[in-house]
């Protein structure tokens, strides 16, 4: 639907469906990134969903549902997929690596399964860019590089800084991730993290924390 959101793609639709299948039991309309449809578009899809033929199976998905209009929603079954567990992501990204031969290392996994934010494809995505530009073994060390994320000890500089009340001390810091070209949005979205995970060790302990066995022991 992002490159077919206009009424006349559901039109088509629409007039197409009524037509039973040949070979098979249903007719399945998968429509990705429905979210994107206009108004007019909506509008047009409403009556089919409301009087589906028997043979007719639409499937709607999108990363934002919350966009798509009451009126459609209200005639859908929803089916709400969480985000895959870091720990789960870590040893999947391990296992296929160890089937495509790559060197990827345990804390390269992990920092991958914590940057992808649960989105599998993401993932995959940032170990491939970490092959094709590091090759050999990818490590903690590659993937910051490739994704552009400072090292950990810049946030625990950071913190410490606050901590003196010294904040020309941090915007040094913060000058010299700008000038080694990280970027400054994902630095805050860990800083972010860091602070989490400090209140968390202070109130129940490390063990809440993932990370590593060195950040473990820096955080307690």
């Amino acid at each position: 639907a992002a490159s077919n959101n206009g009424v006349d793609s559901i039109r088509q639709i629409r007039d197409e469906v009524i037509y039973t299948p040949i070979d098979c039991k249903y007719k399945v309309y998968i429509i990705d990134e429905v979210h994107m449809l206009s108004d007019s578009a909506f509008n047009a899809l409403l009556k089919t969903l409301e009087e589906p033929p028997e043979h007719a199976v639409f499937i709607l998905a999108t990363t934002e549902y919350y966009k798509v209009p009451a009126t459609i929603l209200s005639r859908c079954q929803q089916f709400l997929f969480s985000k895959i567990d870091p720990e789960a992501a870590k040893k999947r990204l391990l296992e296929v690596a160890e089937k495509e031969n790559i060197n990827l290392t345990e804390n390269a996994a992990a920092l991958i399964a914590r940057l992808s934010d649960g989105a599998m494809r993401d993932a995959w995505s940032l170990l491939d860019q970490c092959v094709s530009a590091e090759g050999g073994t990818v490590d903690e060390d590659a993937v910051r590089r490739c994704g552009g994320v400072a090292d950990g000890g810049y946030l625990f500089s950071v913190s410490e800084a606050a901590i003196a009340r010294k904040p020309a001390d941090a915007l040094k810091l913060l000058d010299e991730l700008i000038g080694k070209g990280k970027d400054i949005s994902r630095f805050i979205e860990e800083l972010t993290l860091h602070y989490r995970n400090i209140m968390l060790t202070k109130a129940v302990g490390v063990s809440f924390v993932k990370g590593t066995d060195e950040e473990h022991k820096r955080y307690s």
